[in-house]
Formats: C-alpha cells, structure tokens, sequence
C-alpha cells in the first residue's frame, strides 16, 4: 500500500508538473490567450471557410477534457477511503441530423464505474481493498446491521465491492436521439440525461447519473406560463453499468417519473419546482438561483428544497420519510477566478434512492458523491488560468452526525486538480 501511495503521488507531481507547463508555454506556441487573440481578418476567414461546410455543419461539441485530481477522503469511522490520484475524460456534444439542429443524436461519453463516479483510479486497480477496509473499521455495535444487509442482499454487496475501478475505460452514459419538430416541443429517446432544473447535484441526482427512456419538453411561456415543462418516463438504476449498451434493455421499462417546471423572471432569477417518482418513492423539489451583484459580496445565492414523502421498506428495513437543503453563495473575481461556499444537510436516509440497503446503510447516496448525506459545509474554487487550462479545488466537512447513520462514506474530503479543456483548443484553432 506504502508503494503504491508513493507511486501514485509522483504520478500526481509529474501530471502538476506537465500542466503548468502547458499552461505557461501553449500561451506562446498556440497564442490562444483571449488577452492576444488572433487578427480579426484571419478569424473571419477561418469562421468564413468553415461555416455549413466542415465538421461544425454535423457536429457540436460542447466539451472535450481530461482532468486529473489528489483526493483523500475519510469516512464517519476515520478510514482513509480515498487517498490516491484519479482522472477523468469527457467528451459530450451531438451528432446533427439536419443543418439546423432540430434532429440529432446526442452523445455524453466518460470514464467512471458507478452512476456518480465519473473519476476512476489508476488502471489495474479495483475497488474492492477500499471496502474491505472500510467494513473492517465498522465499530462491532454496528456488525449486526452490515450481516443483515448483506444477507438481504448479497448480489449487489457483491457487485459493490468487487466492481473494478475500470481506469481510463470510456461509456457512453448517454446515448440518445432528439427531435425538435416545432420550436415548442422537444422529444429525447434513449439513455438520457437528468433535469434538474434550478437545482444542483447536492439535492438531486449526481451530474454524471444517467436514465434510460423517454422525455418530452414543452416550451410555451406564452401559453402555460413556465418557460418550460418536462416530463420523464424512464429507468433509474443499474448503478454499476454506466455503459448504454449494457443498459438498454431498460428501455422498455420504467421505475422514474418526473414533472418538472422552470421559469426565468428576468435576467436575475431562475426558479424550478419538480415532482420525482423514484422506484417507489416520492419527492418533491423546489429551487432558485438568484443574481445579487449589488451585495458585491457575492455574485449569486442558490437556495434548493427537497422533501421525501413516503416511507419506503427496501430488502426488509423501513426507511422514513426526510427533507434537506443545500444553499450555495458564489463570487467571480477579474472573470477567471470562482470562489462558492455553503451548507447542505442530507437526510441520513436518502440512501433509499439507490434501492440497494447496503448502499443506504453506508450513507451512499445517488446525490453528488462529493456531498452524500448529513450535515456539511463546503466550498470550492476554480482558476481559469488559461482559456484552456483550469486548476480546482474542494473541500467538505460533515459538521454533525445524524443519529440514524451508522457510518458515512463522506465525513471529510479534500481534492485538488486541473482540467484541460481541449475543446476550446480545438475551436481557437478554428478545427471546430
């Protein structure tokens, strides 16, 4: 262990390294920066020769990256759980059927192994010393629980700690064609995204979960009021199957139903209210983002809501009904640098949502990972050093225990890193 600890932090040093690198030599190899942009006649001739003609006539990329992040991460029984380098690569945009767009195949592919994991380990590394080593730091008051869970549900323990890291694989998480027949109704079939609305990753589903089926957008402000409507019907599951092609039997079922409204009111306030059905639960969601420059303080403050309706019994243990919050204040200094804070508390029992009573006894939930469940504040920053180059970083804390956890994979966690966004490499250099 004490080897591959040094191995993967000289790893991490030599990629740092790599990246300020990047970041200080591609400014004069590439001149990509916006503070020395190419002479507007040569852009206009680029845009000029490339418009309707090259790949931009039947693709959109809207991201392609790779980024790499240190993570240590300790859970509610101070087992190291994370302690170790990670990478992740994105690519999403879509594949255009017709020159406007209204026809398409959209495509999301990452690295990952879980629904809300989309950083994977170093190749060849699986996951299984982590939960043999957090299950061994269970206090023994606490084993009684783990065996009869185990026993209510061997499969998935099984699948849970034994599933490999799958290193730098890639899936398709999504996968999915859209139609756009009149400009107020949408149709999306296929491994599809999750609306959130005005909400975040902190009081729904992790931004890189996926779901299996169908939704229609309607977009009539003029007639219904709210700037748009949507409606899901689709499968939510198979966590340890990101691929589509793995999953898209499912499409011919359906556990997830979701109503969601949202409706912009100038340009400072965006609102959403939503109804989940979620393989038996029932969820009720309301959010707002609101722009407050004249507190110069901070630039935008986002307070979300959820509440859990019914109790719900999964493999023979009850899980109550619970609500939560998560606000998020943020500040953009000289353009380039984002500083947010906040709080969020997480019922103890949102691990319902997974459908698997392990998962929920270790406080694993389908939220973001980077906040599960509990009481925490948090805060986050991003360093847009270049247009192309962006360092990170992130830092939670759980400030109580809720007294129905047994343990929590999420005490306390720390991770920094960079992204390189070569998508706008791409289009500086007028490939896109």
């Amino acid at each position: 262990m004490l080897l591959y600890r040094s191995r993967s932090r000289g790893r991490l040093l030599a990629l740092v390294a790599l990246t300020i690198g990047l970041s200080v030599s591609a400014e004069k190899l590439l001149a990509l920066d916006d503070t020395n942009p190419a002479p507007k006649v040569d852009q206009d001739k680029a845009a000029t020769s490339n418009s309707g003609e090259g790949i931009r006539r039947w693709l959109d990329l809207n991201t392609l990256s790779f980024s790499f992040r240190y993570r240590n991460q300790t859970d509610s029984d101070d087992y190291r759980f994370f302690d170790n380098w990670q990478q992740r690569s994105l690519i999403d945009g879509r594949l255009k059927l017709d020159a406007d767009g209204k026809y398409a195949v959209h495509f999301h592919v990452s690295s990952g192994r879980t629904f809300n994991w989309a950083y994977s380990d170093e190749i060849g590394n699986d996951f299984q010393y982590r939960t043999t080593g957090a299950t061994a730091a269970v206090p023994a008051a606490i084993l009684p629980l783990l065996y009869s869970a185990v026993l209510a549900d061997p499969a998935d323990y099984q699948m849970a700690k034994l599933a490999p890291s799958r290193g730098w694989e890639m899936s398709f998480r999504q996968l999915y064609f859209s139609a756009t027949p009149v400009k107020e109704l949408s149709f999306e079939y296929g491994s599809i995204g999750i609306e959130r609305g005005a909400s975040t990753e902190a009081t729904t589903y992790d931004d890189d979960g996926y779901l299996t089926g169908e939704r229609l957008r309607i977009l009539a402000p003029d007639h219904l009021f709210f700037d748009q409507i949507a409606i899901t019907f689709a499968y939510e599951g198979d966590l340890f199957q990101t691929s589509f092609f793995n999953r898209a039997e499912r499409l011919g079922q359906s556990n997830y139903h979701q109503f969601l409204a949202s409706k912009r009111f100038g340009n400072r306030l965006s609102t959403s209210i939503d109804y989940t059905f979620d393989k038996g639960t029932h969820t009720l969601r309301q959010a707002l983002l609101l722009k407050v420059p004249e507190l110069k303080a901070i630039d935008s403050v986002r307070p979300e809501l959820y509440q859990r309706l019914n109790d719900k019994v999964l493999s023979g243990q009850t899980y109550d009904s619970g609500s939560g919050l998560a606000i998020t204040a943020s500040k953009t200094f000289a353009k380039r640098f984002q500083l947010e804070g906040g709080y969020a508390g997480i019922d103890e029992q949102y691990g319902v949502l997974t459908g698997i009573r392990i998962m929920a006894l270790f406080g694993f939930s389908m939220n973001g990972d980077a906040f599960l469940t509990g009481n925490r504040v948090f805060t986050r920053a991003n360093w847009k050093v270049t247009p192309y180059i962006t360092f990170f970083g992130y830092f939670t804390h759980q400030v109580t225990t809720p007294p129905l956890i047994d343990t929590n994979l999420n005490k306390q966690s720390l991770n920094g890193g960079a992204t390189i966004n070569f998508q706008t490499i791409l289009t500086k250099m007028h490939v896109l």
